[in-house]
């Protein structure tokens, strides 16, 4: 069984005497928690913020709101907490607001940690058993009125576009209701469709994925079930006018391993990397093909698209390591930090029409050595030239002595790059600073695609707090940013995140109006479900080792075990 350390006040009607402490080394420095929730009107602004930008940057941020109780507990696990840069008549304005899930109204009732280890119910305190554990924090996209919080473990949590008000948790008008939806869905911008996915759709470990299009005026149009070849984590997906391609990552889940404790996804060095290949309209089961290619860690999709002879161009960023060294192959091997990797954008290219299993090679390297690709929205699954990235540039200097660790990486750079030209134009963000994923603006609606503006949030380590950096994506990176926008304190490092025209929100606004959609019901949702997880004997991790509360008990930070 894994090692956990509990906390001996973790039960109802206890009450801790020593304050909330977040002691552990994930909470350290840059990573120590934000639990930051309001608004800063009028941010400092140096340069000048082009006119056309007109609209909010939203993202997303894993952030601890309790102390957890789990040792070695990931920053993946975090609450979800959306930011949002409100950019209008060359100024911003900036909120932020917690996703209000079951989880996070839970442990707030609570006023403490009660949920375990990342993707693992068994380790839970038994009094939220079967409450929906989703933590929402991995992505935010705006669908047909709402903002939706998304996490691969479960489903998406509607928010207000205006207010970050958390409606609660949204099915499409009771069109999807299976456990899990990716936090990544495709928005095809000829057609206005959503194409959209859940993996380990029957339950935990199933090896069963479904695939849904629902259309520009809301409905589904599409649902087939298909099998991956194992329980395995697909993070994310390409489209094309015809296709949906599905990375597949040899990264596995294990459910007895779950149950006694252990990790739900484990490194497999030895498995294939796969790419499964599905119609995106009117297919069957039978209609998906797995495609194989030598181990290797899969990053983001910059895009994909079908060539003139029919075939599928995706590309994508691919490690030659285990880039979650969190999730080894043994648990019982101490892993003291990220290994060093290649990450180069591979371009595959994919015959639809190749026998199911052919195995192939990367069609072209491009060595770029980032992550978190992004492209012109308004090209997704067309041909295009530009991508951009988050850029790790080794020969770059970093300040370690002022700094410590680099959190979230040390992507220093941002990069833009072009497949045409092949060329590369890169901005440092300096010895004491990392950047996080950025987004692309259009400078117009009908300006050429990757004409913009790139928009990204950089860490000032050395400084506790971030910048909103914008770049000119028709000069030279190497000028730097044309208006540096200064945020008086920082946020954790966080994933992913989208620009939404404020045209497009008072649309939406007057389309759906607020008093229209239902709220969750507090003490409902956060009620236990007896039997939902401990099935047959099966018995809490916790149990026996849960204590009440004695004067002068600890908060949870350095329990026994």
């Amino acid at each position: 069984m894994a090692h956990i350390d509990i906390i001996p006040v973790d039960l109802p009607g206890s009450e801790s005497k020593k304050t909330l402490q977040f002691s552990s080394d994930l909470f350290q420095g840059f990573n120590s928690p934000c639990r930051f929730e309001g608004s800063v009107q009028q941010l400092e602004v140096i340069g000048e913020i082009p006119r056309s930008i007109d609209g909010t940057f939203y993202r997303v941020m894993p952030d601890h709101h309790y102390p957890p109780f789990v040792q070695n507990d990931i920053h993946f696990n975090g609450d979800g907490v959306i930011s949002a840069f409100k950019i209008e008549n060359g100024e911003c304005d900036f909120q932020q607001q917690p996703v209000r899930t079951h989880r996070f109204l839970a442990e707030n009732k609570h006023r403490r940690a009660l949920f375990g280890k990342y993707r693992n119910a068994y380790t839970d305190n038994p009094i939220v058993e079967g409450v929906l554990r989703t933590v929402s924090n991995t992505n935010i996209v705006f669908h047909r009125g709402v903002l939706l919080a998304l996490k691969e473990d479960g489903p998406p949590f509607a928010m207000d576009p205006t207010t970050l008000e958390t409606f609660g948790v949204w099915d499409f008008q009771g069109q999807i209701k299976t456990p899990t939806f990716t936090a990544h869905p495709k928005f095809d911008p000829l057609t206005g469709d959503m194409v959209c996915y859940g993996y380990e759709a029957k339950g935990e470990g199933s090896k069963d994925i479904v695939v849904y299009n629902i259309d520009k005026e809301g409905k589904k149009t599409d649902e087939v079930w298909v099998k991956a070849p194992w329980c395995g984590m697909i993070h994310d997906i390409g489209i094309t006018k015809n296709y949906i391609i599905f990375p597949l990552t040899p990264i596995t889940v294990d459910v007895d391993r779950v149950k006694r404790g252990g990790n739900h996804f484990a490194w497999q060095p030895t498995l294939d990397q796969a790419y499964g290949i599905l119609p995106r309209r009117g297919a069957k089961s039978e209609d998906m093909k797995w495609f194989y290619a030598n181990n290797a860690f899969h990053g983001h999709v910059a895009n994909a698209y079908e060539n003139e002879e029919g075939k599928i161009v995706i590309d994508l960023t691919v490690a030659d390591g285990n880039v979650f060294f969190f999730f080894p192959e043994d648990e019982s091997k101490v892993v003291k930090g990220p290994p060093r990797f290649n990450s180069p954008m591979h371009r595959w290219v994919f015959d639809p029409k190749a026998p199911n299993g052919t195995r192939y090679k990367p069609h072209e390297l491009y060595d770029t050595q980032g992550e978190f690709a992004r492209s012109d929205d308004r090209y997704l699954g067309q041909p295009y030239e530009n991508f951009f990235l988050c850029v790790i540039d080794p020969t770059k200097p970093y300040n370690f002595q002022k700094c410590g660790p680099p959190a979230g990486g040390l992507f220093n750079c941002y990069g833009h790059f072009n497949w045409k030209t092949h060329s590369k134009s890169v901005w440092f963000a300096g010895d004491c600073s990392t950047v996080q994923e950025p987004v692309f603006i259009p400078r117009s609606h009908d300006a050429p695609e990757g004409d913009g503006y790139l928009v990204g949030l950089v860490n000032r380590l050395d400084e506790l707090r971030n910048d909103l950096v914008i770049l000119d994506t028709a000069r030279p990176f190497e000028d730097g940013p044309i208006a540096v926008i200064k945020l008086p304190f920082k946020l954790r490092t966080g994933l992913h995140g989208n620009f939404v025209e404020s045209k497009d929100i008072k649309e939406w606004n007057e389309r759906l109006p607020r008093d229209q959609i239902p709220r969750q019901n507090v003490e409902e949702v956060i009620k236990a479900k007896a039997g939902s997880v401990y099935k047959d004997g099966l018995k809490p991790i916790m149990s026996g080792i849960l204590q009440p509360a004695i004067n002068g008990g600890t908060n949870g930070v350095n329990g026994t075990h």
